[in-house]
């Protein structure tokens, strides 16, 4: 069982169709919010049980929670890579993955996980060793956006990114350094965008697996971007030059 807390990510899980158990809503929370998460529970036919704050900061293992915790009935189900591109090939069109390659701050990995879901990506691949899994913190993080979007855990990153390019899906490194830069390089194609981790980058075993690699253009007197908004950056610039 898995707690999931905040407004945005427990109205995701009623619209997802995860399993859960019973919502349960702060004794002083009202507002539409509320009645949205209560009707909507309603429909799925979930119980919602009134809590006192501290109940809930025990449920969600934080304060942060806005008065609301579901608790679903099993563990964040990942996916795999073979899936990915199952889901890719069913939906159609031009390949469009994330590979994130050991982001270990789960604010980060969850506003990466939203974008993606908002860039329409078919799914994002994170490693299963240091690196950051699915929390309820990145959930909240996500906005909810978790309960929508495949991620594969994948022990080997390398491995995953020639089993993409085997189905002819570019790699694209996303780096401070290149010579390239995402403006010049041509993202309308079958695509994996690769993000490196908040303090190394991109691994170069990683590295070496990519076909290119493009650096985002900066002016000011900061040099570089975190990992959440560099990757932020890309996959708008890549559905930017798709939409032209």
């Amino acid at each position: 069982m898995r707690a999931v807390y905040g407004i945005n990510p427990v109205l995701e899980a009623l619209r997802s169709g995860a399993v859960i158990d019973r919502v349960f809503v702060s004794e002083g929370r009202g507002g539409k919010a509320a009645s949205d998460i209560m009707r909507l529970a309603g429909q799925r036919k979930v119980e919602v049980a009134k809590a006192a704050p501290r109940e809930l900061t025990s449920m969600a293992g934080t304060e942060r929670h806005q008065g609301v915790v579901a608790l679903l009935h099993e563990e964040f189900r990942y996916s795999d890579i073979e899936d990915l591109i199952a889901a890719w090939k069913k939906r159609g069109g031009q390949a469009f993955f994330l590979v994130l390659d050991s982001v270990q701050d789960p604010q980060n990995l969850g506003s990466l996980v939203r974008t993606a879901n908002a860039a329409g990506v078919h799914g994002v691949v994170i490693p299963k060793d240091r690196a950051a899994e699915v929390t309820p913190a990145v959930v909240k993080a996500s906005a909810g956006a978790t309960e929508h979007t495949m991620i594969a855990r994948e022990v080997n990153i390398t491995r995953a990114i020639e089993r993409l390019k085997d189905e002819g899906v570019w790699a694209v490194a996303v780096e401070a350094g290149c010579r390239e830069t995402l403006w010049g390089t041509d993202l309308d194609r079958d695509l994996a965008l690769v993000i490196g981790s908040e303090g190394k980058g991109i691994r170069r075993l990683v590295r070496e697996r990519c076909d290119l690699c493009a650096s985002i253009p900066m002016s000011g007197q900061v040099n570089s971007l975190n990992a959440a908004q560099a990757g932020a950056i890309a996959m708008f610039e890549a559905l930017r030059q798709r939409r032209e």
